[in-house]
């Protein structure tokens, strides 16, 4: 598996090299930042530049396929001015699950109250909700549960987080905070799935339904 601190830091090397002082901020989300990747695991690599025309995202394609692992790497680029004008319930996954590893996201994020951490949960609530809903009818169910879990999983971090004032980044720290319905869910993440798949949607459904008017 990868050692993400090198890669990032080797990472974080090439980019400086290629743009300079175009380069503002550069980190790491998702698995590897919360200590559960596995050697199939995506980098999720968060990067700010001054500004990311094609010209620019030509450059850092070169420099990402050059990257041990590169086909690996995905993850969230974008120009200052652009930045500044996102949706900020978008904004609050990155306040939150981000590792620097250049520079500093928190000058180029806005304050967050908690009508953005509502707005973020409602909004994950009525994504996972449609994202069920379709998969019950036209997708394959089973196959799929998986994904949806996923979903739920973040979903479940802003409810903890807009109802208890906790934020848990990880799944262990948020088995430790969630209780009842939303632990059942969150259990069913780690496995084993259940044999009535019919009663994983009906739980999802009904939770992304509550979030959604509770918020």
């Amino acid at each position: 598996m990868i050692e993400i601190g090198s890669w990032t830091r080797e990472f974080a090397q090439r980019l400086r090299a290629e743009f300079g002082p175009r380069l503002l901020f550069m980190g790491y989300q998702g698995s590897y930042a919360r200590g559960e990747a596995t050697p199939e695991s995506d980098i999720d690599i968060v990067t700010i530049l001054d500004k990311a025309d094609i010209a620019g995202l030509r450059r850092y394609r070169s420099v990402v396929g050059a990257m041990p692992q590169s086909g690996l790497a995905c993850g969230f680029i974008c120009g200052r001015r652009e930045l500044e004008n996102w949706p900020r319930y978008d904004l609050l996954s990155l306040a939150l699950d981000t590792k620097p590893v250049v520079g500093e996201l928190a000058p180029y994020l806005p304050e967050f109250t908690d009508g953005d951490r509502r707005e973020a949960l409602r909004i994950g609530a009525a994504n996972l909700y449609h994202a069920v809903c379709h998969t019950y009818l036209y997708g394959d169910r089973e196959r799929e549960l998986p994904g949806l879990l996923k979903a739920a999983f973040f979903c479940l971090r802003l409810w903890a987080l807009v109802r208890e004032g906790i934020y848990c980044a990880t799944r262990a720290e948020l088995a430790q905070a969630l209780t009842g319905r939303e632990r059942r869910i969150l259990d069913m993440l780690a496995g084993p799935r259940p044999d009535n798949v019919d009663e994983a949607y009906s739980l999802l459904i009904d939770w992304s339904s509550e979030a959604l008017r509770q918020t």
